[in-house]
């Protein structure tokens, strides 16, 4: 209670200020910084915010306790329904399973969001915001948010339509698709919201002798512990002249789960306790590639908080929402190369194998160029819900026309705004920006294209390693420390040697470049999407992909032909 009427007394000594008009920048980011670290706790009192902050909890809780019942068993999210959409390839199985989880989560949080909406943008009207969707933005302090990333994704797409239709031709193969249609069903992508397809890859994988790189069996062979990834983790910074880690990161993080009968939550996260010295990860580790990899990403975040300690609390921060994450993300660039992990003995020899690449960036792209059109699409529903441009009679039809009309993703079977298929995902229902994460993803590439620059790296982008290179680290130092001190254009102009200043898609579009040439040699014949042809728009229905009068034809032919051979087997049989 005394950190809310702190902050609250707080907003108010800003608010005797026109900040806004201030023409010292750096004096007028200080004031929003403020405005942003206060956040929620700084919300005027009242009936209104009290009850907008019960409605939070209680679609929170309503969706982390949502299951489902399938077969006289309860089934929860993790790991039992992301199991099933990771592994199952039964078609009808998998639709029954996606339609139940919307009825069991986004279906019951829908007549309370309406309300939460409107007090959301009454909560942010003493902070002079025009809705919730601009008090989210301002992260960014730029006006034109929504246009820049418009225009970044204007530069993926040829290569996210070239991925999509490889994807739908391979799958075709697999459930026997319609081949007259150019949208995809959302319930076959190996993932509950096709955020991400990577869990696909063996399906559509084009090289089939070629296996992806799993140095997990070499870690087990050398017996290795969940410390000594920590201590390969660690190695990895230090190598780049970055300081090691404090002992008390080794005495206070969970780095094991606990075998003393405590549950805790799993979910690898890292922690900054603001008093300069205390960084802690928690993370219950396993021996594997995959969680070294989840290591490195974590301890970029470490890093981070460590370099900018010394910062005032309201610049103890990435320079943009984005930041945090790329940097992250950024260092396992580098780890899952050949090269590194043959640098640190996890393979023995090096082959030059263009099959095998193309495996690797197949499956790359799967994780992140799949992303990033799903990523936009989540953040644009939520600004247009915000600023009222999409009203509760629609919210379910604009959620999976921009779906579609960013993805080529229909659902596989009939919804309508009796469901709320947005509150299916978690951000949506606890209310979390997704914007850090498309911005993320563009700058994690941008990022390592600087950085191999720097480092001298010479070939493919996608084989670049910035191990043990004191130049890169001097640069990742410099950008660390200044946190949120200074505007992230600013700091992005110097990280990139003075090349821009502006967030810029050709260095993942340079990383992916021999997979996109490759899709071009494949040939494969395009279509179109024909969004249209699934949105009614006098009833707000969004048709199924097994509705869709084309995928109906498919199967009404082949029932033809099974009538027909039963017919000629039944004159022979007589």
């Amino acid at each position: 209670m005394l950190s809310a009427n702190f902050s609250r007394e707080k907003i108010n000594e800003l608010k005797e200020f026109n900040w806004r008009s201030f023409k010292d920048e750096n004096l007028k980011r200080a004031f929003l910084r403020a405005v942003i670290v206060i956040g929620d706790s700084g919300m005027p009192e009242g009936n209104k915010v009290l009850r907008w902050k019960q409605l939070k909890e209680s679609m929170n809780t309503m969706y982390t306790t949502s299951k489902i019942n399938l077969r006289n068993k309860k089934l929860s999210l993790d790991p039992n329904i992301t199991g099933i959409f990771q592994s199952s390839r039964n078609y009808s199985y998998l639709s029954t399973i996606w339609k139940l989880w919307r009825d069991n989560s986004g279906k019951k949080i829908r007549k309370l969001f309406p309300e939460y909406i409107e007090l959301s943008n009454y909560a942010v009207k003493g902070y002079d915001f025009a809705d919730y969707g601009e008090y989210s933005r301002s992260s960014f302090e730029v006006d034109d948010l929504p246009e820049q990333l418009d225009e970044i994704y204007s530069k993926l797409k040829p290569l996210y339509k070239l991925l999509h239709n490889y994807v739908r031709h391979k799958l075709r193969q697999v459930y026997g698709l319609s081949e007259t249609e150019g949208v995809l069903p959302a319930h076959i992508m190996g993932d509950l919201w096709a955020q991400q397809w990577h869990n696909i890859f063996e399906d559509i994988k084009p090289y089939k002798n070629n296996t992806l790189l799993d140095v997990t069996p070499k870690m087990k062979e050398k017996n290795l512990t969940p410390k000594d990834l920590f201590l390969i983790a660690e190695e990895f910074y230090t190598s780049l002249g970055l300081d090691p880690l404090p002992e008390s990161f080794w005495n206070n993080s969970l780095i094991e789960k606990p075998n003393d009968g405590r549950e805790v939550n799993c979910h690898a996260s890292a922690w900054d306790f603001y008093d300069g010295k205390d960084f802690r990860i928690k993370m219950c580790t396993k021996v594997s590639m995959n969680d070294m990899f989840t290591i490195h990403h974590e301890m970029g975040h470490i890093q981070y908080y460590m370099s900018y300690k010394d910062q005032p609390f309201h610049f103890k921060e990435g320079a943009n929402p984005g930041f945090h994450e790329a940097l992250g993300d950024l260092m396992t660039l580098s780890v899952m190369t050949p090269s590194h992990l043959h640098k640190i003995g996890l393979i023995d020899q090096l082959e030059d194998n263009k099959e095998q690449d193309i495996n690797f960036l197949l499956f790359s792209a799967l994780r992140n160029i799949a992303f990033a059109p799903f990523s936009l699409a989540v953040e644009k529903w939520r600004w247009n819900v915000f600023a009222n441009k999409t009203t509760p009679d629609r919210y379910n039809f604009d959620w999976w026309k921009l779906r579609c009309d960013y993805q080529g993703i229909v659902p596989p079977v009939d919804r309508t705004e009796e469901d709320f298929d947005p509150g299916s995902k978690y951000h949506i229902a606890a209310g979390i920006p997704y914007d850090r994460y498309f911005v993320s993803l563009i700058l994690t590439f941008q990022f390592h294209d600087a950085l191999c620059k720097v480092s001298n790296h010479k070939g493919p982008l996608h084989k670049c390693d910035i191990y043990q290179s004191k130049e890169a680290g001097y640069r990742l130092r410099k950008m660390m420390e200044k946190g949120s001190s200074e505007s992230w254009n600013k700091v992005l102009y110097e990280f990139t040697g003075g090349k821009t200043d502006k967030m810029d898609p050709t260095a993942i579009l340079e990383y992916f470049r021999p997979l996109h040439e490759w899709l071009i040699e494949q040939n494969l014949p395009e279509q179109e999407w024909n969004c249209e042809q699934y949105l009614d728009y006098e009833t707000k229905m969004v048709k199924g992909y097994m509705a869709n009068k084309a995928y109906r034809d498919s199967f009404f032919t082949f029932g033809l032909k099974l009538i027909f051979l039963y017919c000629f087997c039944m004159i022979f049989y007589f």
